[in-house]
């Protein structure tokens, strides 16, 4: 018997591959999160508008880009990076995320001068406490589950664990909505994205703007 008659589809492997209405509800799922995304980056923009002075120009010509994959940990997904400013040296994301079969999230990521700027993030931590945030715990910043080992809720970290944590070169946070809330979970991310840039206003060094 030659090796590719070994190869065998299971029951619930045979009816998939026979059915294609679940590929074709697949396409509709992921093509209504892209306009989810895409009317949250308008609102997000109106957003950034009222708080212009604020913000630098570079994040305010930032237009917003919406992508989509197949593989993060194996499932599909649907990203929005806005505003978004992404180098070598720095990083300054707002990043709203649609994981198949998980949740829609909103992190802030910031790394190099453009975390530097926010030299009062870790006196904040009682804002993003009362707004039920995530910390970053890992050791990189490009992972975005919430799994124990990613992130941590703020009001279950104790004091010297937050002190160890802002000894990092970067700094990230997060906020998840299930995905069976779908029908509340554009008023969750809009308003975490508001939170997000009230968080900022309340950390930027001084009189300086961000970045």
């Amino acid at each position: 018997m030659n090796e590719e008659a070994k190869i065998q589809l299971s029951a619930v492997e045979m009816e998939l591959v026979n059915n294609t209405e679940w590929i074709f509800t697949k396409h509709l799922i992921i093509q209504k999160v892209y306009q989810l995304f895409g009317k949250l980056n308008e609102d997000y923009k109106k957003i950034i508008f009222q708080e212009q002075e604020f913000l630098p120009d570079a994040l305010k010509k930032s237009g917003g880009k919406i992508s989509k994959g197949e593989n993060y940990k194996g499932l599909p997904y649907v990203i929005l990076d806005y505003p978004a400013i992404y180098s070598k040296e720095n990083i300054f994301a707002i990043r709203t995320m649609f994981w198949w079969g998980h949740f829609f999230s909103v992190s802030l990521q910031l790394s190099g001068e453009n975390f530097n700027v926010f030299k009062n993030v870790f006196r904040n931590m009682e804002f993003l406490k009362e707004n039920d945030f995530s910390l970053c715990v890992n050791e990189t910043q490009w992972e975005h589950h919430f799994h124990p080992s990613n992130f941590k809720k703020i009001k279950d970290l104790k004091k010297d664990e937050i002190e160890t944590l802002s000894k990092k070169e970067f700094f990230k946070i997060g906020k998840k909505i299930e995905l069976n809330e779908w029908n509340v979970s554009a008023f969750f991310l809009e308003n975490t994205f508001m939170e997000i840039i009230e968080f900022l206003k309340l950390s930027c060094r001084g009189d300086e703007k961000v970045l």
